[in-house]
């Protein structure tokens, strides 16, 4: 073996090496697809992974906010639509990293970014105010909830507990 052939051996070994990380780096931003159970305006199920929709807030199911001085079920309505959203389509849901050990990242829940054909529902729910961004998330849906408060949709037609403040005085 000559010198060109054990240089053209290395390089052949590095690529496949490269090619093998690269698809393990990927397999760790994990797409999830499947048909998904809806628990609540930011909360699926996908194949017995439970996932929470990053970047947003929804209320929770039981909440209600009020408009002209009456209370409605807007946890409830927020699963709806996001219900209404995936329809009968698959999820793909690309799995997002905690920014910090938290108690819901030890119950076994992740964070992840989903789409229903090519609508981005993490987006959607904020942008049609049934969701708030969640700024511990990142800000990418912060634009989006100016949209919705601008607009006076969903949530942001009345008042409101900020969901994770409801979640709070709820937990007792």
């Amino acid at each position: 073996m000559n010198i060109a052939d054990s240089k053209s051996i290395k390089v052949k070994l590095t690529l496949a090496v490269m090619i093998i990380l690269t698809g393990f780096t990927a397999a760790l931003a994990e797409n999830l697809k499947g048909r998904p159970r809806v628990i609540d305006g930011d909360t699926i199920i996908v194949r017995k992974t439970r996932i929470w929709l990053y970047g947003i807030d929804a209320p929770e199911y039981k909440q209600k906010c009020h408009t002209d001085g009456r209370a409605w079920p807007c946890g409830r309505a927020a699963k709806t639509v996001l219900k209404q959203a995936i329809g009968t389509k698959r999820v793909t849901c690309a799995t997002m990293p905690m920014k910090a050990p938290t108690r819901i990242e030890k119950s076994g829940l992740i964070l992840a970014t989903c789409r229903a054909g090519k609508l981005n529902l993490n987006e959607w729910m904020v942008k049609n105010g049934y969701a708030m961004a969640f700024r511990l998330h990142g800000a990418d849906y912060a634009e989006a909830e100016r949209t919705a408060k601008q607009k006076h949709l969903g949530i942001w037609n009345g008042t409101f507990i900020k969901p994770s403040e409801w979640r709070r005085q709820n937990s007792k």
